[in-house]
């Protein structure tokens, strides 16, 4: 027997209808679109307009809440958003526009930006990453209207945790710790497109504690404390001071050096000054009677190498700097003497005349001398058995010239993390032919490439006076 077909009520074939509301209701609003027959709440498609005329909403909507894909219109501005609701709040994926073309796209929860998504502003600026309650939090990237760029850690809206900075515009990268938005902690700062480099630790946006910078295109680096983005101890001098095997080690050269200072500029072969010696003698019948302090004295010796000494950096304190590497060294030796000027006899040129180190010349005719001086000087050589150099071989003479080494204008090296030790061997070794007197002795930096805006800075030559003495043996 055939079954009849069952006929389904239309009730329960379409559970809902339509609606037009062309009058607001007792509160305001207004809405077009589906209800539930049953529950007489709106159910499916429907736009509904909120008393305040600018709010809107149209989409989907499930027991009288919106609930599915819809888009809500937030104003007359321009604000809105589209995408997923769930039980009447925003709750999914979605994109959320604001009047001045600021977009977010990403996920939602109760309304607020939470999880990952992405941020355009109309400044230009775009973070892309995870939020937490309308807050940049966790793994993220934001890049700036200027082109600054980061990436990594945030918490509340900073920059917090592991991350990278990079600013083009000031040629700067740092790669590190931060906290709530600062360089705080252990961290790796490039600045001037990697001229400089300082690895250690941060606070407050300075490089501040333990670390070391390193001028990269000089070769300068510095190892040890820093505070406000600086050395805490930084040189701004050469020092040189007795070596550490001395009977006083590490004592300064300079303040005895200064004494000889007067008499240095007064000296001239065969004459002198009588009034520049006077007053000292004066000086020292009035001055009353003291203790006598021994000072460290530099002297050297005719035919011997240059003694050891220390070299070394020091701060305007006259502290000793360790930490720092790289700054190249020259030290040079000189004579210095006197001349009038031949238009104002009263006046004086000043000139010099470097010693080189390792000559072996046995005797040599000092341009500075003046006849009456050089010839003295010569038959006291040949006195002492010093033999003078042979003439150049005439045409006739078949043996090659005998070359002499006549040594180096200067000595130079690369200074290290500690104080280092110059002199003391046959590199340094002093001419026989020197003239025993006073000599000066010249340090310079000669570190090439220096930034004006860089920690380090070339420091200023260092010259003081020597007595270059007689061998006794």
């Amino acid at each position: 027997m055939a079954t009849e077909p069952v006929v389904v009520p239309e009730a329960v074939i379409a559970p809902t209808i339509d609606i037009y509301q062309r009058e607001a209701t007792h509160v305001g609003a207004r809405y077009e679109g589906s209800v539930s027959v049953t529950t007489g709440r709106r159910e499916g498609e429907g736009k509904y307009y909120y008393p305040n005329s600018f709010f809107n909403y149209e989409g989907e909507w499930l027991d009288g809440k919106k609930h599915g894909r819809g888009r809500l219109n937030l104003g007359e501005g321009g604000g809105y958003y589209e995408g997923d609701f769930e039980n009447g709040e925003i709750n999914g994926q979605g994109l959320q526009g604001w009047a001045d073309g600021t977009t977010y796209t990403g996920q939602f929860t109760s309304g607020e930006r939470h999880g990952q998504g992405t941020l355009d502003k109309s400044d230009g600026s775009c973070y892309n990453g995870a939020w937490q309650w309308n807050k940049y939090a966790g793994q993220g990237e934001l890049t700036l209207p200027n082109g600054d760029c980061y990436v990594g850690e945030f918490k509340a809206h900073k920059y917090h945790g592991k991350g990278v900075m990079t600013q083009p515009k000031t040629n700067t990268r740092y790669e590190g710790l931060f906290e709530a938005g600062l360089f705080q902690g252990e961290g790796v700062l490039s600045e001037r497109e990697g001229a400089f480099v300082y690895k250690g630790q941060f606070k407050a946006n300075c490089m501040s504690g333990e670390g070391t910078g390193t001028d990269v295109v000089s070769g300068i680096a510095y190892t040890g404390p820093w505070d406000a983005n600086a050395p805490v101890i930084c040189s701004t001098a050469w020092d040189v001071a007795a070596p550490p095997a001395s009977e006083t080690p590490d004592e300064s050269y300079i303040p005895a050096a200064q004494l000889l200072k007067e008499e240095a500029a007064d000296q001239s072969p065969g004459k002198a000054d009588p009034k520049a010696k006077a007053a000292p003698k004066a000086k020292a019948a009035a001055a009353p009677v003291e203790e006598e302090v021994k000072l460290a004295e530099l002297e050297a010796t005719i035919g011997q190498p240059f003694p050891e000494v220390t070299l070394r950096l020091v701060n305007s304190e006259n502290t000793t700097v360790t930490g720092e590497s790289g700054r190249r060294w020259k030290v040079t030796m000189y004579r210095e003497r006197k001349e009038p000027k031949a238009e104002d006899p009263s006046e004086f040129d000043i000139l010099r005349r470097e010693v080189r180190f390792g000559d072996q010349r046995k005797t040599y005719r000092d341009p500075l001398d003046p006849e009456e001086v050089a010839a003295p000087a010569a038959k006291a050589a040949a006195a002492k058995g010093k033999a003078p150099s042979p003439p150049p071989p005439g045409p006739e003479d078949d043996e090659e010239p005998i070359e002499i080494y006549i040594g180096e204008a200067s000595m130079d090296g690369e200074y290290g993390e500690t104080a280092l030790l110059i002199g003391g061997s046959d590199a340094w070794l002093l001419p026989v032919h020197l003239q025993p007197m006073i000599y000066w002795l010249r340090v310079e930096d000669t570190t090439e490439d220096v930034s004006p805006e860089s920690f380090c800075q070339v420091l200023p030559a260092l010259e003081f006076p020597i007595r270059v003495k007689e061998s006794e043996a």
